[in-house]
């Protein structure tokens, strides 16, 4: 529990590497995130929540589907509905 409670969105390389993968791509689900990044999908999931719980992105949903957005992106401009 206390390393859920310590890891930090910056302090990982593979974390840094998502967001700007994120950023670069806009809207991106987990499943492209995997592909683009090699990452197993704990893996993924884990890095996702750090930076989600941190500010740096947002899970936005469209049609059903979940997509990452980087936290700078307001729902209005991706025409999607925030989650959670």
């Amino acid at each position: 529990m206390a390393r859920a409670k310590t890891a930090r969105a910056d302090t990982d390389p593979r974390r840094v590497q998502l967001l700007k993968i994120i950023e670069e791509h806009g809207a991106v689900t987990q499943g492209q995130l995997a592909r683009l990044t090699g990452f197993s999908w704990g893996k993924l999931q884990w890095h996702l929540y750090v930076l989600e719980r941190d500010g740096k992105v947002r899970r936005v949903s469209k049609n059903g589907v979940v997509y990452y957005v980087s936290a700078r992106l307001t729902p209005p401009l991706l025409d999607l509905e925030e989650v959670g």
